[in-house]
């Protein structure tokens, strides 16, 4: 895993405010746990609808899918590898990576009717990840068919040959934490309201900006979309442009940028008006549990 870093002048300032930083960065680098099956989100009811037909594939299928199955197996890859479909629906075209190498293809879709042709990659050698390239590469050759399931707002496709399921993908979209949010609690703790930290996040730059009070101090970051994960979400990189020295809600921030630094993945309410973000604890039975380390509410300048 790469090791992640915050800056120098993130790092003098926060270690000056709260030596709590050093340990929590620590645990920052290896801190994604091996994948759990998902536990039930409270936020979110369970909602499954299993092999809908596609109707409309611009809407349904245009964009990204990661793979996190293939032949029933789990796909767990490095951090710095993802093996993934992109479907340029318009120009009939497939792009990708099968965690080893590049992949461009050409693509017939008859309702749910599938073929694959053209294959092209590129020729790196990746050892054992070699072997899930060409497992990937025969699956695509094997499809005929394709469908589509999702659970609760979590989209998967699933690619067969007629019944026989060979892979399946996940939708990875965070387009609901786009915009700007208020920080409502830190660790259980609420914010006060003239403390006023905002958050902006920008998927598709990945970036992430918090903003304190009437424009006090600004921190700036970027933000890595976990393939690995439901909704994995991190945030990196995180460094201070302070415009005055210190406020009365320094400490606020510093706790901020302790659990923005822990955040795996995110979920979002019902209402759609509030997301939380999480983390991973290990209980006492060796199992992981989820944490709620920050809760944001989607920032209305009406109030």
């Amino acid at each position: 895993m790469m090791i992640k870093k915050l800056t120098i002048l993130t790092l003098l300032m926060a270690l000056l405010v709260c030596p709590d930083v050093a340990m929590a960065k620590k645990k920052k680098d290896n801190k994604r746990p091996q994948p759990q099956p998902q536990q039930e989100i409270r936020f979110e009811p369970q909602v499954k609808v299993v092999d809908y037909p596609i109707e409309n594939p611009m809407a349904q299928l245009n964009g990204e899918w990661n793979l996190v199955q293939i032949d029933g197996d789990d796909v767990n890859l490095p951090r710095s590898m993802r093996a993934y479909l992109y479907f340029d629906v318009e120009a009939g075209m497939l792009y990708g990576n099968t965690g080893t190498n590049t992949l461009n293809a050409t693509y017939k879709l008859d309702g749910n009717k599938f073929k694959v042709d053209n294959v092209v990659t590129t020729k790196i050698d990746g050892d054992y990840y070699q072997r899930l390239e060409n497992r990937m590469l025969n699956c695509l050759n094997e499809a005929n068919t394709i469908s589509l399931l999702s659970e609760g707002d979590v989209e998967y496709m699933l690619v067969k040959h007629n019944r026989d399921e060979l892979m399946k993908f996940r939708r990875q979209n965070l387009d609901f934490i786009n915009g700007v949010w208020r920080v409502m609690r830190i660790n259980e703790t609420d914010i006060p309201r003239e403390c006023d930290i905002k958050i902006v996040n920008d998927v598709d730059m990945k970036t992430v900006n918090i903003i304190s009070g009437n424009n006090i101090n600004i921190i700036n970051g970027v933000m890595y979309i976990d393939p690995m994960i439901v909704h994995g979400i991190e945030f990196e990189d995180l460094e201070f442009r302070p415009t005055r020295y210190r406020w009365k809600y320094f400490d606020t921030e510093t706790r901020l940028l302790i659990a923005l630094e822990e955040t795996l993945y995110c979920r979002k309410a019902i209402s759609g008006n509030q997301i939380e973000l999480y983390t991973k604890t290990l209980n006492n039975r060796g199992q992981f549990d989820d944490k709620v380390l920050v809760v944001l509410q989607r920032f209305d300048p009406r109030y």
